[in-house]
């Protein structure tokens, strides 16, 4: 009949179109994100992760400003 949804995923699916970020849009991505489990990961690749996620975002910028 109906079917349930996770109020969380709804809510950053909102906030996501309040702010533009059509990334987080996509509401099967953004459930599997919050609904998925993570496995610890040790200092230094915590540090390269964060490198890189930085290193996406400063290119996605770039990329914005350029157009």
């Amino acid at each position: 009949m109906y079917e349930k949804k996770d109020l969380r995923v709804l809510k950053i699916i909102q906030k996501a179109r309040e702010f533009g970020d059509l990334d987080l849009c996509n509401e099967i991505l953004v459930n599997q994100l919050v609904n998925s489990t993570f496995n610890e990961i040790d200092f230094k690749e915590k540090e390269e992760l964060i490198a890189l996620l930085n290193s996406l975002i400063e290119v996605k910028d770039k990329a914005l400003l350029s157009n």
